[in-house]
């Protein structure tokens, strides 16, 4: 049985796209459209690695990445930064002022994703 992948992210073509990427490829994709979903998924599920965006409404991807680096029982699930918002600065500064002990993500996909990248990191993370 292939490894769970929780996918967060509020645009349902994003999702749709890299469900059927990580199916095709043997992963079993879990979904949440927000973080709050995306929190009880963490904790009912128990993903092998998280592909979290940043920009949801409800609750943003940085407020539900917060709560799992801080958590004991979800700090070691690795988790991928999918967004839209160039990446570097910006999304590093944003991890600084808000939560200046955790640690940075385990990487970065930019949209629109790339199939191809997008299999290539979650393979070297959950393998």
């Amino acid at each position: 049985m292939g490894k769970n992948i929780l996918i967060v992210d509020d645009e349902v073509e994003h999702i749709d796209f890299a469900s059927t990427v990580l199916e095709e490829s043997g992963y079993v994709p879990i979904i949440a459209m927000d973080g709050n979903e995306g929190m009880k998924k963490v904790r009912a599920e128990k993903p092998d690695l998280i592909l979290l965006d940043i920009l949801m409404p409800e609750r943003s991807g940085i407020g539900m990445y917060h709560e799992l680096k801080r958590d004991d029982e979800t700090k070691n699930i690795p988790v991928v930064i999918v967004t839209g918002v160039a990446r570097g600065g910006h999304f590093d500064d944003l991890i600084v002022r808000q939560g200046q002990d955790l640690p940075a993500p385990d990487g970065y996909i930019e949209k629109p994703m790339n199939a191809e990248a997008m299999l290539k990191m979650v393979d070297d993370l959950v393998s």
